[in-house]
């Protein structure tokens, strides 16, 4: 059942055109808490000495005057006991003193002296790994002979190491050199004009390629030996190019709707055909070169 103050409170919160999220949102109270205030469940709050606090932060964010409206409806207010102010100041008092039991200068004059032990202990082992790095026998290799002349002594790894060389060095003479097939040749002929029609005779390696460049639109289509469409015949744009992988093909035929468009290149080699005509077509029968 709704109280006096929470009724008010929850019509100039609908004046306002606020529902509980949107009010969560401004007063940063969770939204069960509004409710509860509104219902006047104020059992629900994490304490009675919050009561007070939401319901001034309510009637803030609704245009209510806080003080004005918990003065008139104090009656409704829960009572806030001594035993809750009290409990927090009780437990504040042990941890101060705990806090000041024993000082701190106390605690490092009893470990001092096992600080000068581990410090004196650090030293010895220093010293001795100093002279005993000292009286070590050097690095390099001398004798003094009888006569009181001193030579070195030859390295143990030298000839170890000339050999290893020696051996690599045969090892890399051994090894043949694999020589790259060489690339058959290509021939490219014109075989013949037939009025829009021009036929070219095509021989080289059995992988190719045709890349087929537009620089203005143009209608082109490409079909092999079976009349089979090798790509869709459309309408090509500026800056447009297809590729055509003509491994295995014998024949390819290309119809080019502006011709002076359109640019071939076959296995990086291009293509020059006649430009005058507007339409034209391009046959290039296929053979492998041995």
């Amino acid at each position: 059942m709704l109280n006096e103050m929470g009724t008010r409170l929850k019509e100039a919160r609908i004046e306002k055109g606020y529902s509980l999220e949107d009010l969560q949102d401004v007063t940063k109270i969770q939204k069960r808490y509004l409710a509860g205030i509104e219902e006047g469940n104020y059992s629900m709050m994490p304490g009675q000495f919050y009561v007070r606090a939401f319901i001034k932060q309510y009637a803030e964010a609704v245009g209510l005057k806080a003080d004005e409206l918990l003065e008139q409806h104090k009656s409704e207010m829960p009572e806030t006991t001594k035993e809750q102010v009290r409990k927090p100041m009780s437990s504040a008092a042990p941890s101060r003193r705990t806090s000041i039991s024993k000082p701190s200068s106390n605690r490092i004059n009893e470990k001092m002296p096992m600080i000068i032990v581990a410090l004196f202990i650090v030293v010895i082992l220093f010293v001795t790994w100093f002279f005993y790095n000292m009286l070590a026998d050097p690095t390099e290799e001398e004798a003094e002979t009888d006569d009181g002349l001193q030579y070195e002594a030859p390295s143990k790894n030298t000839s170890s190491a000339t050999d290893e060389e020696e051996a690599a060095n045969e090892e890399e003479e051994e090894e043949p050199i694999e020589e790259e097939p060489a690339e058959p040749e290509t021939e490219f002929t014109v075989v013949g004009t037939n009025a829009e029609t021009t036929t070219f005779q095509w021989a080289g390696p059995a992988e190719r390629e045709l890349l087929i460049e537009v620089s203005g639109r143009s209608w082109v289509a490409a079909t092999n030996e079976n009349q089979e469409d090798m790509i869709t015949p459309s309408e090509m744009q500026a800056g447009e190019s297809e590729t055509l992988d003509l491994t295995g093909e014998s024949y390819v035929r290309l119809r080019l709707g502006a011709a002076p468009n359109v640019k071939l290149i076959l296995n990086g080699e291009p293509i020059e055909y006649e430009q005058d005509l507007t339409t034209q077509n391009i046959v290039i029968e296929f053979t492998d070169a041995e």
